[in-house]
């Protein structure tokens, strides 16, 4: 288990503290022989988290304000405790505005904490004084040493929460609740994660001999030939649902973008088109090439419900979910009914963001 530097220094002044960043002493903690991954020790101000790469932290008793690390991280603590952001790894998209209240929206953005594509403003994050960063996604190799390098620029405690797949989000809810204190709102939304994953695992023993799968074409940008591979973590949706990724490509990996030709995609020539962008697919429809593939003289060319954010991939967040429900009614409606549908979209909204959809935002949704 790696052992892991803690932030001892507490933020004070913002321009004393903005000099002192990348001196400010750190503490090591190790976890005594034996203790595993969900062991925790409490003193008066502090208790002991271990968190997904192994690492344990000093956190502080009571966490009021969070700054989550990534889109992923970003995503994950809004549908658990909106009310506790510090900042934003990003600018909230236009999608996401709405659900906003006017304090959320004005909060400042932190920028990306790590990695080759860094932005991290130092001096917005030690203004906002939060009590930890949380960083939530794929375990990738380097994860530890990253956290502890954010931790060790910062002084700011830095945890690790694992959400790679369908059947990883319900223990990423546990954990976050365990260690935000909010066990029970975690343990509702980490119940409907496990309750969806049962769900398509059900679905997908329908295939065999008398059902074959529904081939799938995803597109992104203006062109809609910008694509992700199958295989992928963007495409796990895609093929949760049941359905398979014509793009059988190589890249599968980092942003798992790649580009194709329409000769290609008349090739592939899949049951159905999904697009990011609500003009696209009006647009596909009309080019006198893409009326050739059979999705479109069928009319099954989607574009994909993006509010609050993608329900199928990218981010590759809790969204999905709901985007599960959608893709397989559009493949299988005999199998996901509409009134599945709408009824699994209404529980995920009303517990996942609070908000009861009217069914003018259900038709705005699920065309």
């Amino acid at each position: 288990m790696a052992q892991n530097k803690v932030g001892t220094c507490r933020l004070m002044a913002p321009a004393l503290v903005l000099s002192l960043a990348l001196s400010c002493p750190l503490m090591a903690q190790k976890a005594p022989d034996g203790v595993s991954a969900s062991t925790e020790t409490a003193t008066s101000m502090n208790w002991t988290f271990t968190d997904s790469a192994g690492r344990t932290v000093q956190v502080p008793n009571t966490i009021k304000k969070i700054a989550p690390s990534g889109p992923m991280a970003q995503i994950f603590l809004f549908t658990l405790v909106p009310d506790r952001f510090a900042g934003w790894s990003s600018k909230p998209a236009p999608e996401l505005v709405p659900y906003l209240s006017n304090t959320m929206a004005q909060l400042p953005v932190f920028g990306q904490f790590y990695g080759t594509a860094s932005t991290l403003n130092m001096e917005a994050l030690i203004s906002a004084q939060p009590d930890i960063i949380i960083d939530i996604g794929e375990r990738k190799p380097t994860i530890a040493r990253d956290m502890d390098d954010v931790q060790n620029r910062t002084g700011i405690p830095t945890v690790f929460i694992e959400a790679a797949s369908f059947e990883s989000y319900s223990k990423t809810y546990r954990d976050l609740g365990r260690l935000l204190k909010v066990e029970d709102q975690a343990e509702k939304l980490a119940r409907f994660s496990d309750d969806t994953v049962a769900y398509f695992k059900n679905l997908q023993n329908q295939f065999g001999q008398n059902r074959r799968k529904a081939t799938l074409y995803y597109g992104e940008d203006a062109s809609g030939l910008m694509t992700i591979a199958s295989g992928s973590i963007h495409s796990q949706t895609i093929e949760f649902a049941g359905l398979i990724n014509v793009a059988d490509l190589a890249n599968k990996g980092g942003s798992g973008r790649n580009q194709v030709s329409a000769e290609q995609l008349l090739l592939w020539d899949p049951d159905i088109i999904i697009l990011t962008s609500g003009a696209q697919a009006e647009n596909l429809k009309k080019d006198s090439l893409f009326r050739q593939l059979r999705a479109v003289q069928q009319g099954k060319v989607y574009d994909i419900p993006v509010e609050p954010y993608n329900w199928v991939a990218r981010p590759p967040s809790i969204n999905r979910l709901a985007g599960l429900y959608w893709l397989a009614h559009l493949a299988y409606p005999d199998l996901v009914s509409r009134q599945t549908l709408e009824t699994k979209v209404r529980e995920f909204y009303a517990l996942f963001y609070h908000k009861a959809l009217s069914d003018g935002d259900l038709k705005r949704f699920i065309k």
